[in-house]
């Protein structure tokens, strides 16, 4: 009965790893799909000089029709200099960059948190793609 038990809880351990592993299949899909959404945007504010009201709403909107556990209000946005039209020179000038961070929470890292004693605001994080685009628009 002693190795029976201790048999059963080995199994309920060994279980965890598969479970571990198509946890983290699911979170690097979502990683690579909110990836896609954040290029789309980038490239469509490269084109408009800078992330228009109507750019933001549609990578908000596309974002939260992606993944159902996000929500608008979960959105890291981050645009600095985002004030203004931003112009393609025949140099390179830091202040004609389009600069952008922009981040969605991670939910569920650790698949049997709990089991582990690790608790639900613990068990998550932000994924934030930050970088910069430069500017497709001429100098008028």
């Amino acid at each position: 009965m002693k190795n029976f038990i201790a048999g059963m809880a080995i199994l309920i351990l060994l279980v965890v790893f598969p479970l571990q592993n198509a946890l983290e299949v699911v979170n690097d899909h979502k990683i690579n799909k909110f990836d896609e959404i954040v290029y789309r945007a980038t490239q469509t504010a490269r084109t408009d000089g800078y992330f228009t009201i109507e750019n933001i709403a549609e990578l908000k909107a596309n974002i939260t029709t992606s993944f159902s556990d996000v929500m608008e209000s979960d959105i890291y946005l981050n645009l600095p200099g985002n004030d203004r039209v931003k112009y393609r020179l025949n140099e390179f000038d830091e202040r004609e960059t389009i600069k952008y961070e922009i981040g969605i929470p991670v939910k569920k890292v650790v698949v049997a948190g709990g089991l582990f004693g690790i608790d639900d605001t613990d068990n998550q994080y932000i994924y934030i793609k930050e970088g910069y685009v430069l500017s497709e628009v001429l100098m008028p």
